[in-house]
C-alpha cells in the first residue's frame, strides 16, 4: 500500500476530489498527507473532513515535502498527486522530484513548453516515475479501439475526427460577483497562455496519437475566443496532417451551450471506419465495406456505490473508473519499475508542443509543423 501525498484538492475543487478518490479506489494507495489550499484553514478543513491527521496538513507544498523527508522511509509519502491550478504544476513537479519523490500530474503540464522540458530534464535524471492524468487513456475502449487499429482492421488510416464540446463556459461568468470553481482556468496567469485547447485540446489530442499511433506532423489552427469579455481562448478548430499522410480536424470547444460534457471520435481507414462516443463510452462501431459491428467492452469491475455521492457532475462512472485505471498502471510502474503505458512525461510535453504550435498557427495564420 503505497502512501500519497497531495498538492491541491481543497475545498471546490472537482479535479483534487477525483484524483483522491480514484487513487485510493486502486486499493493500492492511501492518502497520508496533502497541502491543499493556499489558505491554511480551507486546507485544515478539508484535510480534517477527508481523514487526514493535523499534523499531516501543510501550509504549502515546500514545507510538505521538507516535512515528509524527515518521517521514516516507511512513514512518509511516495509519490505526490498534483491537481493544482496550471501555474503551479512545474514548481511542485521539481520539488518532489528533486527529493525523490514520484509524480502524478493533471494536464496540462504546465505553463509554456519550456517549463515542461525542464521537467523532463529532471525526471530523465533522477528516473523516477511520472504519470499525467489523460484520462480517456484508461478507457477500456480507447485501449480496444488502439488494439483494432493495430492490428489492421480497418487498414492505414486515412481520415481522423475528433470533437469535444462542453457547454461551461457559455457566459461570461468571470464578471459574476459568485465566481465558479475553476474559473482560474479562464485567467492566463494562471492557466497558461492557453484556455480551452488547454483543458480539454490538450485531452483529444494526446487520445488520437495514442489510439492510432501515428503523430500530427503539421497543423492549421483557428483559436478563438467567442464570449465578449474573455481574455482566453474558449473555442478552437484545427486541421492535422498526420506521419502517414492523413488527414484530421480536431474541434473542442467550451461555449457550447448545454452541452456537458460530450467527446467523439472517427477515425477511417482503407478498409473500414471505427466510431465511438463518450455517451455510450462501453461501445465502439465497427463499419467495414459490407457490414457494421457493435463491439460492447467491459469496463473495470470495481463498486463506485462508496463514492457515488462525490460523482462529479456531468462526468460518467466511466472516467472514474478510467482515472482508476491511470492509477493502477501508475502505482504498478512505482512497485515493479516497469514500464506500464500509463501517460508519461513525453506525452506531457507534447501536449505543451500542441498547445504552443495551435497558438502560433493561429497567430501567423498558417500551417506549423510539430
Amino acid at each position: 500500500m503505497l502512501k500519497i501525498g497531495i498538492a491541491g484538492g481543497g475545498p471546490g475543487s472537482m479535479i483534487g476530489d477525483v484524483h483522491r478518490i480514484t487513487a485510493e479506489a486502486t486499493g493500492k494507495a492511501k492518502l497520508v498527507c496533502g497541502a491543499l489550499s493556499s489558505d491554511y484553514n480551507k486546507s485544515l478543513t478539508k484535510g480534517k473532513e477527508i481523514g487526514l491527521k493535523e499534523n499531516r496538513i501543510y501550509r504549502s507544498v515546500d514545507e510538505m515535502i521538507d516535512e515528509e523527508s524527515k518521517l521514516p522511509a516507511g512513514e512518509r509519502m511516495d509519490f505526490l498527486i498534483i491537481a493544482t491550478p496550471n501555474h503551479l504544476h512545474v514548481p511542485a513537479a521539481i520539488k518532489a522530484l528533486e527529493n525523490g519523490y514520484h509524480v502524478m500530474c493533471d494536464k496540462p503540464l504546465g505553463m509554456s513548453l519550456e517549463e515542461a522540458k525542464r521537467v523532463e530534464e529532471i525526471v530523465t535524471r533522477t528516473k523516477l516515475k511520472f504519470g499525467m492524468s489523460y484520462t480517456y487513456r484508461g478507457f477500456t475502449a480507447i485501449e480496444e479501439i488502439k488494439k483494432i487499429i493495430s492490428n489492421g482492421t480497418i487498414g492505414g488510416i486515412r481520415k481522423v475526427m475528433i470533437q469535444y464540446s462542453q457547454g461551461w463556459l457559455s457566459e461570461l461568468f468571470e464578471q459574476a460577483e459568485e465566481k465558479k470553481s475553476g474559473l482560474w482556468r479562464t485567467d492566463p496567469k494562471f492557466s497558461g497562455a492557453g484556455g480551452t485547447i488547454a483543458d480539454i485540446g490538450t485531452h483529444a489530442f494526446n487520445t488520437v496519437e495514442y489510439v492510432t499511433g501515428l503523430n500530427v506532423e503539421e497543423l492549421c489552427a483557428q483559436v478563438s475566443i467567442l464570449v465578449s469579455g474573455r481574455n482566453i481562448d474558449d473555442d478552437t478548430n484545427i486541421l492535422m496532417k498526420f506521419s502517414n499522410g492523413a488527414s484530421g480536424t480536431l474541434s473542442v470547444s467550451q461555449v457550447c451551450t448545454g452541452e456537458g460534457n460530450a467527446l467523439n471520435m472517427k477515425i477511417y481507414g482503407e478498409k473500414g471506419a471505427i466510431l465511438w462516443d463518450l455517451d455510450q463510452s462501453k461501445k465502439i462501431i465497427l463499419k467495414l465495406a459490407e457490414s457494421e459491428k457493435n463491439i460492447e467492452v467491459n469496463e473495470l469491475d470495481v463498486d463506485l456505490n462508496v463514492v457515488a455521492n462525490e460523482l462529479v457532475d456531468l462526468h460518467s462512472e466511466s472516467i472514474l473508473k478510467g482515472f482508476i485505471n491511470i492509477y493502477s498502471d501508475f502505482i504498478d510502474s512505482i512497485t515493479t519499475k516497469k514500464n506500464t503505458g500509463v501517460p508519461d512525461i513525453e506525452d506531457g510535453v507534447r501536449g505543451m508542443l500542441f498547445i504552443e504550435k495551435a497558438l502560433e498557427s493561429s497567430r501567423d495564420k498558417k500551417w506549423v509543423k510539430l
